[in-house]
């Protein structure tokens, strides 16, 4: 097997997180042409989602409307599945639940974080596209070539010529380049030399040769720049334009989780009552067949719901759902749109 058959193995396992609200402060504001991407993730089993913990985390800082009910999750999570003849659906799947690490015993030798960057989320769909995960420390080298793929920049990639003009992940390649802290059976972390940035966290990391899942991507290394000082006799010394200033930039050193934590922690949640799968979870199979079906012009956003509920703040403003459809529907979208 090689890369372009492996990655046909892993990509229709891929999801998208991103918030079932979108705040707006002009009723007349277009919609976006889709919703904001803030994080990757990988389906591990039917209805489970591995991604990073600090994902997850982020769900409770995204917008909702007042009284929106305490138990219900202001996020969707979006499968972009290919159907023949049709072309690839975004499929929009309730989040239900997240089971996180809230402390972990590392042991006396240990050199990572005091927990690993892992959490797993429950969604309201079964029979899907599972990723296989392994990890066996032998096919663990450096040197080791090594694929990921996932959503970098969130949806500015998607929609970068600025219209949507790419509904898939982005597939990337490179190698191992260290095990952290060394080489041994269970690193606390893997290096790869693949550039990542905001909105691929949680991408899966897999051996080209098998399509074997052996982690998450969770960070990168990035590197600080300064701004060149200006030196202007016509400037005044306390203008801020004529100071140098600090920034940064990603680096193509990134950081993954190694898929021995998934291993050992799907072992764990496949105890827990709460992420077992119901008889009335919706299957994909189900979603698909009772999908309405639309052709989208191209340069043209999709449409949104809008939240009309009456909102008592300060600020005058309205919530707007950025989720293509109903609950029952999973439109596609073309693929040759852009």
């Amino acid at each position: 097997m090689n890369l372009e058959e492996s990655y046909q193995e892993v990509k229709p396992a891929i999801v998208a997180f991103v918030p079932k609200f979108h705040p707006v402060f002009d009723p007349q504001q277009p919609s976006p042409e889709f919703p904001p991407i803030f994080g990757t993730g990988i389906i591990v089993a039917d209805g489970i989602v591995a991604t990073n913990d600090h994902v997850v985390r982020a769900i409770g800082r995204l917008p909702k409307p007042p009284n929106y009910p305490k138990d219900l999750w202001p996020v969707t999570c979006i499968l972009l599945y290919l159907i023949a003849n049709k072309g690839v659906a975004a499929i929009k799947i309730d989040v239900l639940g997240v089971f996180s690490i809230e402390k972990a015993e590392m042991g006396t030798s240990y050199y990572g974080p005091p927990k690993p960057d892992i959490a797993f989320v429950r969604i309201n769909m079964k029979d899907l596209p599972c990723a296989q995960v392994e990890y066996d420390p032998r096919k663990i080298k450096e040197g080791r070539e090594v694929a990921t793929a996932g959503f970098p920049m969130g949806t500015d990639t998607l929609t970068a010529p600025g219209y949507l003009h790419q509904i898939t992940p982005t597939l990337q390649k490179g190698i191992i380049s260290a095990i952290l802290p060394f080489e041994c059976d269970n690193p606390h972390a893997l290096m790869i030399n693949v550039m990542t940035q905001g909105g691929a966290s949680g991408s899966p990391v897999f051996l080209p040769e098998s399509g074997k899942v052996i982690g998450v991507l969770y960070g990168g290394l990035e590197d600080i720049q300064k701004t060149v000082n200006l030196k202007s006799k016509d400037k005044i010394q306390n203008d801020p334009s004529t100071h140098s200033h600090l920034y940064k930039i990603p680096t193509n050193v990134s950081y993954v989780v190694p898929s021995h934590y998934i291993v050992d922690l799907l072992a764990k949640i496949s105890k827990d009552e709460n992420f077992k799968i119901t008889e009335s979870t919706p299957s994909l199979k189900k979603k698909i067949e009772e999908g309405n079906f639309a052709n989208r012009k191209t340069g043209k956003g999709l449409e949104y719901e809008r939240w009309d509920a009456s909102i008592k703040e300060k600020i005058d403003r309205k919530i707007k759902q950025i989720i293509p459809q109903e609950e029952s529907s999973a439109p596609p979208l073309d693929q040759r749109a852009g």
